[in-house]
C-alpha cells in the first residue's frame, strides 16, 4: 500500500551556552588543533616539499694577522719578500725586507661583526731597487651560524704588475663567498678550518704561491675578491718605500639553511696571563703552574724576540701570537724556527718553573700533584727529549701561558674567535713605581727587550729616561680601554683585570677569583703553599729578581716607597699619570707622602673593576 507525504517541516535544534563553559573550550581547542599545528610544521620545515633554499647572512669574518708578500723588483723575475711566517722568512735569506705594518678592523654598524679591514704595509727598499709588481696573501677566519654552522679559514689574494716601477699601490675590494655546492643543513662543518698557508713547514714548496692558490681553488667553498686598483708612479721610489694599502669590505653573504644544536662536553681551557716585565707575573704564573690540572709555560715568545731582536715589538706581535696559538694547541713544532734541531726540555725558556715539565709524564722523578722546586727540577729533569713537552701538554685540561710581549689586545682577536681555542685573558697590572724599582734590580737583563720595545734595530737600551715604562703604561691603558669600553661580543666573560697589590694583600680571596675565572678549584695543598710563599721574611733582592721565593709579599709591593728617590718617583708619575689614575694608583706629591706608609697609594676597587653584566 503506497504512503503519501501529506505535510512536513524541518526541525531546527539550537544549543546555547555561556562563553565560559566546557563546550566553548572544546570548540576553541578543536579550531586551534585544526589550523595551528599544520602552520607550524610548514614554517619549521621551510615548506613541505622544499629540498634546497637560499638565504642571506653576514658572517663573522676576522683577519688572522697572517700575510705573505712577494714584491717583484725587476722584469726578469727578481723579488724581495716578507711574511708573518718565520720559516718562510728564513728561506728567502737576503731577499727578506721587514716592513712597517698597521692593521685596523672596523665594525661600521656596531653589530659585533667586522665590516672593514684597513691594511697598510710600508716596505723598505735599497736605493737600487724598484718594484714592478706585488703579490699579497692575507688570511681570514670565516664563520656562519644562522642556518648552517660553517667554520673555515680563507684568504684574499692580490696581484698586480706594471711595466714601470711604482711607489704606491692602493686596492679597494669586497670579499665574497663562492660555493660550488650547497652547505650542509645540519652538523658543524669544519672541513676547511685549516690554515691556508702551512706556516710550520720547512719546505719551500709550502710557500709557493702557485701551490697555495691551486690547493685553495680545489675547495668547494672559497673567497673571491672584487678589487679596484690605483697605482701612483713618482720619484718617491728612490726613498726606499713601497706602500701597499688594502681595504676590504667584509660584506659577505652566504646561502643555505638549518641551524646546528650546541654540543655538550667540557672544553679544554686556555688561559693567557697578559702582563709586563717585573709586574709580579712570575708569581701569578706559579699560582697556576702548581695546580695539578695545569700545563704552564712561561714566556715562550722569548725565543721569538731573541731570534728576531732587530725588529720592533709591533712587527713581532704576529709571530708571537702564532707561536702562542701553537703552544695552546700543544703543537711544539713551532719552536723549530727558533731552536736548534737537537734539543731537549731544558732548551725551552724558563722550563723548570713549570710543574708540568718537572712531573710525570714529562719527568719521572716527581708525581703529578707535587709542589715542585725549580732547582730540584733542573737537576733531574732537564735532559729529557723535547718531545716530552708536547706529550705532557696533551694530558692536561688547562693550558696556561704567561706572556709579556703583547702590546695590543686586538692582535689576540684571531685567537679569541678561533673555535679550536677556548681562550681566557687574565690581565695583570702593577703600580708603575713598583715596576720601576723591580726593573732596576734586573736592569742588564732587560736591555735587549728595551731595544725591541723602543725599535732601536737591535741596539740594547738602558731605560734611564723611563721610555719603556711609558710604553708599558700606554699598553695597559689600551688593553684595559679596549676590554672595558670597546670590547667585541666574543670577549664577554673572557677577560679579567687583576692588580698585583690586591693579590698580595688578600691572596686567597683574589686567587680564588682567578681560579674561578679559569674554571679551576683551589686545593688545601695549594692554600698552604700560597700562604707560605706570601708570608716569608724576605723583601726580595737582586739575586731573587727572576726566582719565586718565600717573601713578605705586602712589603715587597711597597718597597719602592723606601728605596726610590722622590725625583725618580715624580718622573715615573709624569709618564704614567693617566694609567695610574685609570687603574687606581694614588700619586704622591712629596717625599714625605712617599715615605708615609699610613698613606694609602693603592685605591679601593672602583670603575676599573668592571663587570660584564
Amino acid at each position: 500500500m503506497a504512503i503519501y507525504e501529506v505535510y512536513s517541516h524541518p526541525l531546527l535544534i539550537r544549543y546555547r551556552t555561556s562563553i565560559c563553559s566546557k563546550a566553548t573550550l572544546f570548540l576553541f581547542m578543536v579550531l586551534v588543533l585544526t589550523y595551528i599545528p599544520p602552520l607550524l610544521v610548514a614554517y619549521r620545515s621551510q615548506g613541505f616539499w622544499l629540498k634546497q633554499n637560499t638565504y642571506e647572512e653576514q658572517p663573522k669574518v676576522n683577519f688572522r694577522y697572517e700575510a705573505l708578500l712577494i714584491a717583484l723588483n725587476s722584469n726578469t723575475g727578481g723579488y724581495i719578500a716578507w711574511s708573518t711566517f718565520q720559516t718562510f722568512n728564513s728561506l728567502v735569506g737576503d731577499r727578506l725586507r721587514i716592513p712597517q705594518v698597521s692593521v685596523r678592523e672596523e665594525d661600521k654598524n656596531q653589530d659585533g661583526k667586522m665590516d672593514q679591514l684597513i691594511f697598510n704595509l710600508e716596505l723598505p727598499l735599497l736605493p737600487v731597487e724598484n718594484v714592478y709588481g706585488v703579490q699579497l696573501i692575507l688570511t681570514f677566519s670565516y664563520q656562519l651560524y644562522r642556518m648552517s654552522t660553517f667554520v673555515m679559514q680563507s684568504m684574499a689574494f692580490i696581484q698586480y704588475t706594471s711595466p714601470i716601477p711604482g711607489a704606491k699601490l692602493s686596492i679597494n675590494g669586497d670579499l665574497r663567498l663562492q660555493q660550488r655546492q650547497p652547505l650542509g643543513h645540519q652538523g658543524l662543518d669544519t672541513t676547511y678550518n685549516v690554515s691556508v698557508i702551512n706556516g710550520t713547514s720547512p719546505f719551500a714548496s709550502s710557500y709557493d704561491l702557485t701551490n697555495i692558490i691551486s690547493a685553495y681553488q680545489e675547495r668547494n667553498v672559497v673567497h673571491n675578491q672584487d678589487v679596484m686598483v690605483k697605482l701612483r708612479i713618482n720619484g718617491s721610489v728612490a726613498m726606499g718605500l713601497l706602500v701597499v694599502q688594502t681595504i676590504f669590505l667584509l660584506v659577505l653573504y652566504s646561502r643555505q639553511n638549518i641551524h646546528i644544536p650546541d654540543s655538550d662536553g667540557k672544553e679544554r681551557v686556555h688561559l693567557l696571563i697578559l702582563s709586563s716585565w717585573r709586574s709580579g707575573s712570575s708569581f701569578v704564573g706559579q699560582i697556576f703552574s702548581q695546580h695539578p690540572d695545569v700545563f704552564y709555560m712561561m714566556e715562550p715568545a722569548w725565543h721569538v724576540w731573541v731570534t728576531m731582536f732587530q725588529n720592533s715589538a709591533n712587527v713581532l706581535q704576529m709571530a708571537v701570537r702564532d707561536l702562542v696559538r701553537s703552544a695552546f694547541l700543544c703543537d711544539m713544532s713551532v719552536f723549530d724556527a727558533y731552536m736548534p734541531k737537537e734539543r731537549n726540555v731544558s732548551s725551552l725558556f724558563q722550563w723548570a718553573v713549570s710543574r708540568a715539565l718537572c712531573t710525570v709524564p714529562a719527568c719521572k722523578y716527581f708525581p703529578r700533584d707535587e709542589i715542585t722546586n725549580e732547582m730540584s727540577c733542573k737537576t733531574l729533569c732537564g735532559k729529557y727529549p723535547f718531545n716530552n713537552i708536547e706529550q705532557a701538554c696533551t694530558t692536561y685540561s688547562h693550558v696556561v701561558i704567561k706572556e709579556v710581549r703583547f702590546f695590543d689586545l686586538k692582535v689576540l682577536y684571531p685567537l679569541l674567535t678561533d673555535p679550536s681555542i677556548n681562550l681566557k685573558i687574565l690581565h695583570l697590572i702593577r703600580d708603575p713605581r713598583a715596576v720601576a724599582k723591580s726593573r732596576e734590580q734586573s736592569r742588564k737583563a732587560l736591555t735587549r727587550d728595551n731595544g725591541i720595545v723602543l725599535n732601536t734595530n737591535g741596539t740594547k737600551v738602558d731605560d734611564n729616561k723611563f721610555q719603556v715604562i711609558r710604553e708599558i703604561c700606554r699598553r695597559h691603558v689600551q688593553i684595559y680601554e679596549t676590554a672595558a669600553f670597546k670590547a667585541p661580543s666574543f670577549l664577554k666573560n673572557r677577560y679579567m683585570l687583576v692588580r698585583y697589590e690586591d693579590v698580595v694583600r688578600d691572596p686567597l680571596r683574589e686567587i680564588s677569583e682567578m681560579y674561578k675565572f679559569a674554571e679551576l678549584k683551589l686545593t688545601n695543598k695549594l692554600e698552604k703553599w700560597i700562604f707560605n710563599i706570601t708570608h716569608g721574611r724576605s723583601f726580595g733582592n737582586e739575586k731573587e729578581a727572576f726566582t719565586i721565593t718565600s717573601r713578605n709579599a705586602v712589603n715587597v709591593s711597597q718597597a719602592w716607597r723606601n728605596v726610590l728617590p722622590f725625583e725618580k718617583v715624580k718622573k715615573i708619575q709624569d709618564v704614567c699619570k693617566g694609567a695610574m689614575n685609570m687603574l687606581g694608583y694614588q700619586l704622591v706629591d712629596s717625599e714625605q707622602e712617599q715615605k708615609d706608609l699610613n698613606l694609602e697609594v693603592v685605591l679601593p676597587r672602583r670603575q676599573y673593576q668592571f663587570s660584564w653584566s
